[in-house]
């Protein structure tokens, strides 16, 4: 993914809205440079968000990046732990005892897995080789 760079001219605002505020750090500093982004470059927190599922019963986060298309789970796993997040994975077949997807029908329609508790929300419905799978996720409890 290439960098993008945020540029001020002269002090002002970006483009993009970012602000900077420059001081010579009146001789006990360098030159101190405080920059407040703007609603495209802040640091947005990963949680819950609204689920709506698409016809077939899929879904998954919008916030979840697609690391460039690789199926390799470490730089998901990563991304999970820099997020500091636990999850809780199960399959469909764990649930129901039948669904016209195993009759190969496309779609998990009539699968609503219910959260594993008041803290967790959902990472996605997806489909697998071994069929559909259900994702939800929580803030790690520290103590």
């Amino acid at each position: 993914m290439p960098e993008e760079k945020i540029v001020f001219v002269n002090g002002r605002t970006a483009d993009c809205g970012c602000q900077m505020d420059f001081s010579d750090g009146g001789g006990e500093y360098s030159d101190v440079h405080r920059i407040t982004p703007c609603s495209i470059h802040a640091v947005k927190p990963f949680g819950p968000v609204e689920v709506r599922r698409d016809e077939n019963g899929w879904w998954h986060h919008p916030g979840i990046p697609d690391f460039d298309g690789t199926e390799d789970p470490a730089p998901y796993k990563a991304w999970i732990a820099e997020q500091g997040l636990e999850l809780k994975t199960w399959d469909m077949e764990a649930e129901l005892d039948f669904h016209p997807y195993w009759d190969g029908e496309a779609h998990c329609n009539g699968w609503n897995p219910g959260s594993p508790g008041p803290d967790w929300f959902l990472m996605g419905i997806f489909d697998t080789d071994d069929g559909p799978h259900v994702q939800w996720a929580r803030k790690v409890v520290k103590s």
